[in-house]
Formats: C-alpha cells, sequence, structure tokens
C-alpha cells in the first residue's frame, strides 16, 4: 500500500512538472503570437524603378508621352525626386526618338558612374540599350542602302528614258530626211523624164 502510493506521488509530480512545462511553453507561445511581427522591408533598386516605370507608362498616348518626357527633362536637369531615372525609362518608351534614346542611354552611362552601388543591376539594362542601338543603326544602315540603291535605280531608269527620247526624236528626223530625200529623187526622176521627152 506504501509502496503504490508512493509510485502514485511520482506520477503525479510528473504530471505536474509536464503541466507546468506546457503551461509555460503556451504563454510564450501566446505572448509571441501575441506580438506584431517585424516586416521585412526589401527596398527597390534603381533597375525595379526603371522596369517598373517603363511597365506602367508602355500605353501612353504620343501626346503624354510628349509632355511627361518635357518634364522629366526639365526634372532631370534639376536632379529631382529620381526623374533621371523616369527620363531613361522615358527614353526606351515605344513613342520615343532615336535621339531621346540616345540621350537615355548616355545618362544611363553617366548616372552608373555617379552612383556605382546600382551598377550591378543598371549595366545589365545599359547592355541592352546598347544592343538596342546597334540593332536601330543596322536598320538604318539598310534602309539606307535601299534608298541608294533605289536612287541609283531611279537615275539609270531616267537616264534610259532620256536616250529613248533622243532616239525617238532622232528617228523622226531620220524618217523626215529620207522622206524628204525620197521628194528630191521623185524630182529628179521627174526632170529626167523631161529632159528624155525633149530629147525625143
Amino acid at each position: 500500500m506504501y509502496e503504490g502510493s508512493s509510485e502514485m506521488k511520482n506520477l503525479y509530480l510528473v504530471l505536474v512538472v509536464l503541466s507546468a512545462v506546457l503551461m509555460s511553453g503556451c504563454a510564450e507561445y501566446r505572448k509571441a503570437a501575441d506580438q506584431p511581427q517585424e516586416k521585412i522591408v526589401v527596398q527597390a533598386t534603381d533597375a525595379d524603378t526603371i522596369l517598373s516605370c517603363l511597365t506602367g507608362e508602355q500605353k501612353m498616348s504620343r501626346q503624354a508621352f510628349n509632355g511627361a518626357y518635357k518634364t522629366a527633362f526639365a526634372n532631370a536637369a534639376r536632379d529631382e525626386n529620381g526623374e533621371v531615372l523616369r527620363l531613361i525609362c522615358l527614353s526606351l518608351h515605344q513613342h520615343a526618338s532615336y535621339k531621346q534614346f540616345k540621350d537615355g542611354m548616355d545618362t544611363l552611362s553617366l548616372y552608373i558612374k555617379a552612383h556605382p552601388e546600382s551598377a550591378s543591376g543598371l549595366q545589365g539594362i545599359h547592355i541592352l540599350m546598347q544592343r538596342i542601338d546597334r540593332e536601330k543603326i543596322g536598320k538604318w544602315a539598310l534602309s539606307n542602302k535601299s534608298l541608294d540603291e533605289r536612287d541609283g535605280l531611279e537615275a539609270e531608269n531616267k537616264e534610259l528614258l532620256e536616250r529613248n527620247e533622243v532616239l525617238e526624236k532622232g528617228a523622226a528626223s531620220d524618217q523626215a530626211r529620207i522622206k524628204e530625200l525620197q521628194k528630191q529623187i521623185e524630182q529628179l526622176k521627174n526632170i529626167e523624164s523631161i529632159i528624155k521627152n525633149r530629147e525625143r
């Protein structure tokens, strides 16, 4: 009987200790759950800013683009509120002229030099812009070559038409001369016939 109650006491003691451990664990869990969780803030890079801007501005009309570019260009000159990055973004827009694109590429190059901490992300955009520039120059050269060939063909065609006109005029002149000669031959034959008739 004594041994059984000793075992019961030990079991009871183990249960109390386990309950205490569980209760303290739950209290710590509840305390941790009640505390606000720290939010992890990921700061956007300069490259993210340019690409987000480009995505957001794709449906802009030409008129809206012209106004936005003019504003960004003026503000970028004063280095206001990241307008340099907006200017670079707009230089990649479909409505941007080749000059605006080139200005944006040059601005990006200067920005990378001035902000080496952003260079790793921006360098990829710069390489992409250089590739686009080479493509544009290649198409421009091909277009100019086609224009030169067309101009050459037009000049050759004009020369052939002028030569043909000269030949046609020459042919008409030759025909007139032939007719005149035939007329003179007829007149000579008539004179010859008259002379022969007199001699009889």
